[in-house]
């Protein structure tokens, strides 16, 4: 957090007023779902309802996020009847860039809430030995999303100062 500057000085005038009018939202994120074909995405969005109820617990945030994945990925929302079973996930998804895109998907959709569940987080990983994702892709996928959550928990905070 920028407050003070390193002297202890108070932060520049049109640093504060910059602070005042940012104000960061879920709408800003990356979009790797676009890169998937329809029958993808579809699968995908199985296995997003999958890592949503893993922890038997469903914030309104993680409801608001999975609605948007489907306005994202061109599908009508949920419905009673929507698809429950992904395939064989090793031939759905059988270019590492799609796995990659999987898996930092389900790891944002995990973090929507500000925390990821142990079992949110087994459930992304039982997706990625699915898929075939060796042990250092997943590493650099849990990374990534780590640092992404950290980026923007420092985006909020400058937004409400």
């Amino acid at each position: 957090m920028l407050a003070r500057r390193p002297n202890g000085s108070a932060p520049p005038a049109y640093v504060r007023a910059a602070r005042r009018r940012f104000r960061p939202s879920s709408a800003f994120r990356l979009v790797f779902i676009q890169d998937l074909d329809l029958a993808q995405r579809r699968a995908f969005l199985v296995l997003a309802r999958r890592v949503i109820d893993a922890d038997n617990r469903v914030t309104l945030q993680e409801v608001e996020r999975l609605d948007r994945l489907y306005a994202e990925a061109g599908l009508e929302a949920e419905h009673a009847d929507a698809p429950s079973h992904a395939g064989d996930l090793n031939l759905m998804f059988g270019s590492r860039k799609s796995r990659v895109a999987v898996l930092l998907e389900l790891l944002l959709l995990a973090c929507v809430d500000g925390r990821v569940d142990p079992r949110e987080e087994a459930a992304v990983r039982a997706v990625a030995a699915q898929m075939g994702v060796d042990a250092g892709t997943w590493q650099e996928a849990r990374d990534w999303a780590d640092r992404y959550q950290a980026l923007m928990r420092d985006a909020a905070q400058i937004g409400t100062h």
